[in-house]
């Protein structure tokens, strides 16, 4: 019955190794699954972060682009402001001189002074008081007259060139606001992003290592147990069937005695062997 003691523990061990086998390819799985998800965690992380720049991107153009069709009107604001205050004498009496000047030499005014005054002596002609008083002075009128609507027509321009400036800013000011907060906000999701993104990729790796040591781990410890059960099954045997190896069953196995274990040798002083591991047989008798 040797033979079935070596087929038992050879069979036992060869069952551990196999269970071994099986642990760590079950580790190499775990491992494999880990950076397959760690690589699908960090490709959708960087995607999302490429459509963040997108969008920010898009945010910096389209404030470009309002300050590029606002730039005629709030750059015509500064110069009317300037032109309001120097008519307004604001800027010093030369300067206000200067605008006043400037309005009697345009063309507008000329024109204007010349229709209005040929409106007169026609009318002065028709009426055949061409040479009175009244005719005199409505012309020594006339221009001064023209002159201060000429002014107040052109204060009124520069007063809403300047507004539609202030306005045109006061716009920019608020798109450059709205992109900065827009902008702000993308790089915070980007931030977060990226955070959940490192964080998952370390998740999937830590936990594919503690995956892959568990399967290790049981499977040692399943190989342990078989080889621990291969020995104790191929003792018992042995001793069940060959007494005269110095070995023998302890309590529960063929002897039940001390007695009977010691007249099985011939009443040689015997030891007892413990259990060699968990959940093993129980201990045996052998010789000392």
């Amino acid at each position: 019955m040797a033979w079935v003691a070596v087929a038992i523990g050879t069979a036992a061990v060869i069952g551990a190794g196999a269970s071994y086998v099986a642990s760590s390819n079950a580790a190499d799985a775990a491992q494999e699954a880990a950076q397959t998800q760690a690589t699908a965690q960090e490709k959708a992380t960087a995607a999302q972060t490429a459509a963040q720049d997108q969008a920010i991107t898009e945010q910096r153009r389209q404030f470009d682009k309002i300050q590029e069709l606002l730039s005629p009107y709030t750059q015509a604001g500064p110069g009317a402001l300037q032109g309001m205050q120097g008519l307004a004498g604001l800027r010093g009496a030369g300067e206000q001189q200067a605008s006043i000047d400037q309005i009697k030499q345009s063309a507008q005014y000329q024109e204007l002074a010349r229709q209005g005054e040929q409106g007169i002596l026609q009318n002065a002609s028709a009426t055949g008081g061409l040479r009175g008083g009244n005719v005199q002075a409505a012309l020594a009128q006339f221009r001064p007259s023209l002159l201060n609507q000429l002014i107040e027509s052109q204060y009124s321009k520069l007063a809403g060139l300047t507004s539609l400036g202030q306005a045109s800013a006061a716009g920019t000011a608020a798109a450059g606001q709205q992109s900065a907060t827009n902008i702000g906000n993308l790089y915070s999701a980007q931030g977060a992003t990226q955070a959940a993104g490192y964080t998952g990729i370390g998740q999937a790796q830590a936990g594919g290592i503690i995956g892959a040591a568990n399967a290790q781990a049981q499977g040692t410890a399943s190989m342990i147990g078989g080889i621990n059960s291969g020995i104790q099954g191929y003792a018992m045997l042995n001793a069940a069937n060959a007494p005269s190896m110095n070995s023998g069953i302890g309590t529960g196995g063929f002897a039940g005695t001390y007695g009977q274990a010691q007249a099985m040798y011939g009443g040689a002083p015997l030891g007892y062997q413990t259990p060699m591991g968990p959940g093993a047989p129980g201990g045996y008798y052998k010789a000392q």
